[in-house]
């Protein structure tokens, strides 16, 4: 049994999203689930709100804030979303409203796409310098609406930012993937059980929703949602379906009558899900060494497979 498995990354997780979606289309709780301070200087309610198109579910906010100390660029007001872990999801807009860059200068499409990217990433380089050292201190960037002078963004960090809009790009970075994160796993926590978040996780796709649901169900838990449990054998994700067999090896596994029908789907499965599951059950009946028999004769049933299937049918297992 795979007993420890590699944490999976939400950092190389992309997801897609509107940027032009509005908050006023959103599905919104009439009381925000908590209301985050960042520095003592900017408050703001996170409510959970539900994309009525996809009936997904995050924590969301819609922020008004200024996020330069230079005046060049305009204030910012943008939807941002994490997941029901507290994990930064995407950010939108409304749809007559623009980002701006150095000298009021709208964001493109590109300028958009970049800044999910950067905020997506929690191990971003911004997590570990104030904004002014990311700045070229031998550089001058002259405004041509204000009369001002502004520092352009050091070279060396040019990859973490939107050319022109660092301080929007770091100001987001930092509320995103600060103490909130923490605020809001430790909130998830709370809610699970009484939100009645189970199916909705299990049922998600979402692969750390999924581990969650498997590795926070209470053993009494287990048989009201057996079926869910089962499906995951079946999930996209390759560490998912091993958390799977963990829960069903107690009860599942060892008794034919329950897990022959799972054994009917080996097809269905990856391989090494297979290899796992085959070498997972006792108390083979007839009707599981038929159903062996039978699988180890298609060509998707690996050497590995076919020798753990005939130590069972030898009786040696």
């Amino acid at each position: 049994m795979l007993k420890k498995l590699l944490t999976l990354s939400l950092c190389c997780v992309m997801y897609s999203f509107a940027f032009a979606q509005s908050w006023t289309a959103l599905t919104k709780e009439q009381e925000p689930v908590l209301t985050h301070t960042v520095n003592d200087t900017l408050s703001f309610p996170v409510f959970v709100v539900e994309d009525p198109s996809t009936k997904t579910l995050y924590y969301g906010t819609q922020l008004q804030t200024n996020v330069c100390n230079d005046q060049i660029c305009l204030p910012i007001v943008v939807n941002l979303f994490w997941d029901l872990l507290g994990n930064y999801h995407h950010f939108s807009k409304e749809e007559d409203f623009h980002f701006t860059k150095f000298d009021h200068q709208y964001f493109d499409q590109k300028d958009y796409e970049r800044l999910q990217g950067i905020l997506i990433d929690s191990l971003s380089p911004l997590r570990d310098y104030d904004v002014e050292d990311l700045l070229d201190k031998d550089g001058k960037k002259y405004s041509l609406e204000i009369d001002a002078v502004t520092r352009p963004t050091s070279p060396l960090f040019s990859n973490v930012t939107v050319p022109g809009a660092l301080y929007t790009v770091y100001t987001l970075w930092h509320i995103v993937n600060g103490p909130i994160k923490q605020e809001l796993h430790a909130l998830a926590n709370q809610q699970y059980q009484k939100r009645q978040w189970q199916r909705y996780f299990a049922k998600s796709e979402v692969p750390v929703y999924q581990e969650y649901f498997l590795k926070h169900l209470e053993p009494t838990e287990v048989t009201k949602y057996k079926q869910e449990v089962i499906n995951l054998l079946f999930a996209k994700d390759d560490f998912t379906p091993h958390y799977a067999i963990d829960v069903l090896e107690a009860e599942v596994l060892k008794d034919p009558n329950k897990y022959n029908p799972i054994l009917k789907q080996l097809d269905r499965m990856k391989p090494h899900v297979i290899t796992e599951i085959i070498n997972s059950i006792s108390a083979a009946n007839e009707q599981t060494k038929s159903i062996l028999t039978a699988f180890s004769t298609q060509e998707k049933a690996s050497p590995k497979q076919k020798e753990l299937i005939a130590k069972i049918l030898n009786y040696e297992k």
